[in-house]
């Protein structure tokens, strides 16, 4: 039987391996098992990320975010168990907890979610980030503008050059932007803006000129500073150059295919499988952060079934790949021909020059051992 087990403020749990409480709750809010977090400082309470655990005949309770060098007894009102961590700076919090009944028999939890904390929202540092943007090339400050594109920008030389030559050409630049909308990634480390961009000026002849146009715009959290690392759709900047074609005509293609999906059993006599992943970029520009999606379809399924949070790839360079992997282990009824699915870039947060071949189906396999 399950039993429940409240987390307030942000914690799933799993009880060893295999036992697993029915509730968890942060700050006051459910969680699942294997989510991830995301808080601002303004979602703290009191200025901590408050951990509550409760269950019946509980008598002790104590908590660890450091795997367990250092464990904290928390406070108990009624059948709760409470915690306020105080976070000092941006971070990654990952609780693990130790329940003591009134038996006296002991049990380790580890909820495997994640908090992850930042200080300031998001839209705020992209809105800073594009008010640089619109003040470091109306003042022709060509350093502290490239400077807001990632190092992976393709063509970032070439741009480099081509936003010079708008300063060669062009004066008394100004620049107005409208951000009609964004969407950020779950974990808040990118984001893709829908921007309206309208640049007027002078020629060095004195010849007024305007234009305008709508870019999609790829942006990526590198430490502590947010960066352009992908435009779509840009006719304005390096535009005295490149003309009316796109700053980021290189792009990446990520690709997979069924023989791309290895399936390996374990060892041991276990329903469980090794299932890679190779993700190959045949484009022309290096990509980052790439997110996979593995599904799995056993007998009994009706359509293909989520099996992992998403997989991380930090850089896939153009030309090159790289492989991610998870273990899948099935119940013993569920055991027999599985397909795999993998799905690259889930939430089409990538620009690329094809979408249509970010995922493949495997071939059938047994996992019976």
């Amino acid at each position: 039987m399950f039993r429940k087990i409240y987390l307030l403020l942000g914690i799933f749990f799993m009880l060893g391996s295999v036992v697993m409480a029915e509730d968890l709750r942060i700050n006051g809010k459910e969680v699942q098992q294997g989510q991830s977090i995301n808080l601002f400082f303004d979602d703290l309470e009191a200025g901590k990320i408050k951990f509550s655990v409760s269950e019946d005949k509980l008598k002790k309770a104590e908590v660890t975010f450091d795997k367990g060098r250092n464990w904290i007894e928390m406070s108990a009102e009624d059948n709760t168990f409470n915690y306020g961590y105080r976070p000092l700076s941006d971070e990654i919090v990952i609780p693990e907890f130790i329940l003591t009944s009134e038996s006296g028999s002991i049990r380790t939890i580890r909820p495997n979610i994640s908090v992850r904390y930042q200080r300031k929202k998001p839209d705020q540092a992209v809105d800073q980030l594009f008010e640089k943007m619109k003040t470091f090339y109306e003042n022709e400050d060509i350093n502290n503008f490239i400077n807001l594109f990632s190092m992976s920008y393709p063509d970032r030389v070439k741009f480099r050059e081509a936003i010079q030559n708008d300063f060669y050409n062009y004066k008394n630049m100004r620049l107005f932007y409208r951000v009609d909308q964004r969407i950020f990634d779950d974990d808040f480390q990118g984001a893709v803006c829908s921007v309206y961009w309208e640049r007027k000026g002078d020629s060095r002849t004195g010849t007024g000129f305007s234009d305008s146009a709508i870019m999609s715009m790829r942006l990526d959290k590198e430490g502590n500073n947010w960066l352009i690392s992908g435009l779509r759709n840009n006719t304005i900047f390096g535009s005295s150059l490149i003309g009316t074609t796109s700053s980021s005509t290189s792009q990446p293609d990520l690709t997979i295919s069924s023989s791309d999906i290895t399936v390996v059993k374990s060892l041991a006599a276990t329903y469980s499988v090794l299932v890679t992943a190779k993700v190959s970029n045949i484009g022309s520009a290096s990509v980052n952060n790439v997110r996979i999606k593995f599904y799995k379809k056993s007998p009994l399924d009706a359509d293909y079934v989520d099996i992992s949070d998403d997989q991380t790839i930090a850089t896939i360079s153009a030309g090159s790949y790289d492989t991610a992997s998870i273990t899948y282990r099935a119940l013993a009824v569920l055991g027999g021909n599985h397909t795999f699915k993998i799905v690259i870039d889930p939430n089409n947060n990538i620009i690329e020059s094809n979408k249509s071949n970010n995922s493949a189906i495997s071939a059938v396999h047994d996992i019976t051992p």
